[in-house]
């Protein structure tokens, strides 16, 4: 790659998927997901971690945990949005239609998936989500 050109351009980068979720099984299963679909996967096992290796960049998404001990998915989703970060945020959730769910739909989320998550919806979201300008 030429030193002068922007390295988020670059089309040889690979495409990073964080997926954030308090459940080991549930995490190790969407990030193998992720792989197979040829993206990078980031797994943390909470809010708090994620904040810690996350930085705003083009060309990356978010599959987020609702419900999780500590920071919540839809806390750490208006830390982002305080913040000016408009990652893109897939929510999973056990707990459809309960206020906070609704309410991150509202604030920004692509869509709610419940569990277990269906792999080929996921991915399409995930796809959307990655292609998003």
């Amino acid at each position: 790659m030429n030193p002068d050109q922007d390295p988020q351009s670059d089309p040889h980068r690979q495409e990073r998927v964080f997926v954030v979720d308090d459940d080991g099984a549930v995490r190790a299963a969407i990030s193998l997901l992720v792989r197979s679909c040829g993206w990078e996967a980031v797994p943390c096992a909470s809010a708090e971690e994620f904040l810690e290796c996350y930085s705003p960049a083009q060309g990356q998404c978010l599959v987020l945990d609702q419900r999780m001990p500590g920071l919540t998915g839809v806390q750490l989703q208006h830390e982002l949005l305080a913040r000016g970060d408009h990652i893109p945020i897939i929510m999973v959730t056990a707990h459809r239609g309960l206020p906070e769910a609704d309410k991150a739909y509202q604030d920004g989320a692509y869509v709610g998936l419940g569990t277990p998550v269906d792999g080929s919806e996921l991915e399409g979201w995930i796809r959307r989500a990655l292609d998003a300008p």
